[in-house]
């Protein structure tokens, strides 16, 4: 046999259903992991129309964090508002 680990590949769903079992208090959504997917920030694995997603590459992601996008500057006609300092 071989010593690799079999990945805990998981719907959307069942990687929620997987973390509130680690953590009853855990706040991930359903709706977040599907945003990670959509985003590509977590490799999938594409069974027909189910997306699957290895839970350790998404603990992995909870651990290390994600950066907010860059808000965009507003312009109006040509010219864009400034933060204050």
């Amino acid at each position: 046999m071989s010593d690799k680990l079999i990945p805990r590949m998981r719907t959307a769903a069942k990687i929620v259903a997987e973390l509130r079992a680690m953590d009853p208090g855990c706040e991930v959504t359903e709706y977040y992991i599907r945003q990670l997917i959509r985003e590509g920030a977590v490799p999938v694995v594409w069974a027909g129309h189910k997306a699957l997603v290895n839970l350790d590459d998404v603990i992995d992601l909870l651990q290390q964090g994600t950066q907010r996008p860059e808000e965009e500057p507003e312009t109006i006609g040509g010219i864009r508002r400034l933060k204050a300092i």
